[in-house]
């Protein structure tokens, strides 16, 4: 304002002079005009500098005063938008199990592929048949699939099996899951592992133990560990039931299927931070193909890897079906755990019944403090959870574990009976690796096959495995 006040002084100046030089005597009248129109201009330019300052005041005092005006209305809300975060979106490839599970933007699709490599290292030494002393090597398992979620609750699996050079199917299914009264309600159909107690309803590389016991192979179907049909499961937080009504494993559908019902439940009572209780049951029941001839079970023992060391059930003919049961008591204390599992398979054939029994009861306890890895939810094993994985400053989770089991055919008269005693400890240097060395000491009577009668004799198996 004050540069307009100087303007307005030197435009009545040149007015001034502008006259005296228009007239080299102006008269006293003309110079009065002009100097009272220099004032009133000078007047005029003091009152808009004076509303100027009033305007500048007027936009600074709510500022000052914290109330919102409507110039500086929009720049909180601005600020506040510019300061809160976006709602992240998923991950397209999250790495977290260690490969690489994919994810569509909005979370609804999944795929993740499933690895497993397992080889083996074993001898036997100390049996009266020097066939059975043997030391072989073995690729173990060779498993490649994939899983996956779509929208709606739906998921699939499949997995394929390379082992002793031949290519099998494992689990392959479609299920379908929500939410029923709290609890987690699954129905799948396809080709899937039994739900048939601890042991036997746990995928192999989470077993404690490098082969599933005798008790596992002795009490369950003639088609073994996986069925093709539907299956049904209900989860809680501490217990858990399934139901199933299966076919024969995936075949050449050259002959009839056997059908088998199964059920399973059970409760993990008085669980706390330092364990619980383990309480569990199941059956089946299979209706087997007329006229079909139940060949011999040839079990393992101790090693897969020895063919020449097998415990042999016997020849049945003419089969009708068959009965089975189990019973599961055990739990977690601290870092330790125990299991006792056992059950008979009743074979039904027309000329008889015959009886087929077994038990085995295992141990275990992680020197590292880890907690064994017994799920409250499908009282089946997991993978531990490692404390501190091999590395700069850890060296992974170590477990000692032990076991018995027996089977008993003797029923039959072409029937064997075996047992054995098992120490053994793992390493897992991560949670998705595994080193094992386990020893056993085996007992086996035979009434059929190329050896016959009792023997027995020690074998030490090594193994190292990766499983994602």
């Amino acid at each position: 304002m004050t540069l307009l006040r100087s303007l307005a002084a030197g435009v009545g100046l040149a007015a001034l002079a502008s006259s005296a030089f228009a007239q080299s005597a102006p008269s006293t009248e003309e110079v009065a005009t002009l100097r009272a129109q220099v004032q009133a201009l000078s007047a005029r330019l003091e009152q808009l500098e004076a509303q100027s300052r009033a305007s500048a005041a007027a936009l600074v005092a709510p500022v000052v005063a914290g109330t919102p005006s409507s110039v500086a209305a929009p720049m909180p809300v601005q600020t506040a938008a510019a300061t809160t975060p976006a709602p992240a979106a998923p991950a397209a490839v999250d790495w977290a199990t260690g490969l690489p599970e994919m994810r569509s933007p909005d979370g609804g699709f999944t795929f993740k592929p499933r690895i497993r490599v397992t080889a083996d290292l074993s001898t036997t030494f100390g049996s009266d048949d020097d066939s059975r002393n043997l030391t072989t090597t073995e690729l173990r398992g060779l498993r490649l699939g994939a899983q996956g979620k779509t929208p709606g609750g739906f998921s699939y699996w499949i997995e394929g099996d390379i082992a002793d050079n031949a290519v099998s199917v494992a689990n392959a299914f479609i299920a379908y899951s929500r939410k029923l009264g709290g609890r987690d309600l699954e129905i799948s159909a396809g080709q899937r592992l039994n739900d048939r107690g601890v042991e036997g309803g746990t995928a192999e590389d989470q077993t404690p133990f490098l082969e599933r016991s005798l008790m596992a192979s002795t009490v369950g179907p003639e088609r073994g560990a996986y069925g093709v049909g539907v299956t049904s499961k209900l989860v809680g937080n501490v217990w858990h039931g399934s139901l199933s009504v299966t076919g024969d494993a995936i075949s050449s559908g050259t002959t009839n299927d056997s059908v088998t019902v199964m059920a399973r439940t059970h409760w993990s009572p008085f669980k706390t931070e330092a364990g619980h209780l383990h309480l569990g049951g199941w059956g089946f029941v299979e209706d087997l193909t007329p006229n079909a001839v139940v060949a011999s079970r040839s079990l393992v023992v101790s090693s897969r890897g020895n063919d020449n060391l097998r415990l042999l059930a016997g020849a049945y003919a003419d089969p009708k079906g068959s009965k089975g049961l189990g019973l599961e008591l055990g739990g977690v204390q601290g870092s330790g755990w125990l299991m006792v599992e056992g059950g008979r398979r009743v074979l039904e054939t027309a000329a008889r019944n015959y009886d087929q029994d077994a038990y085995s009861v295992s141990a275990g306890l992680f020197l590292t403090g880890e907690k064994p890895p017994l799920s409250t939810k499908t009282g089946t094993w997991g993978r531990p959870k490692v404390l501190n994985p091999l590395g700069a400053d850890g060296y992974g989770a170590v477990e000692i574990v032990g076991r018995y089991d027996t089977a008993d055919y003797s029923d039959n008269p072409t029937g064997g009976e075996g047992e054995t005693w098992l120490l053994g400890i793992n390493w897992y240097p991560t949670n998705n690796t595994r080193v094992s060395t386990h020893w056993s000491a085996w007992s086996i009577n035979n009434r059929s096959g190329a050896i016959l009668g009792g023997d027995s004799g020690d074998t030490v198996t090594l193994r190292v495995q990766t499983a994602f």
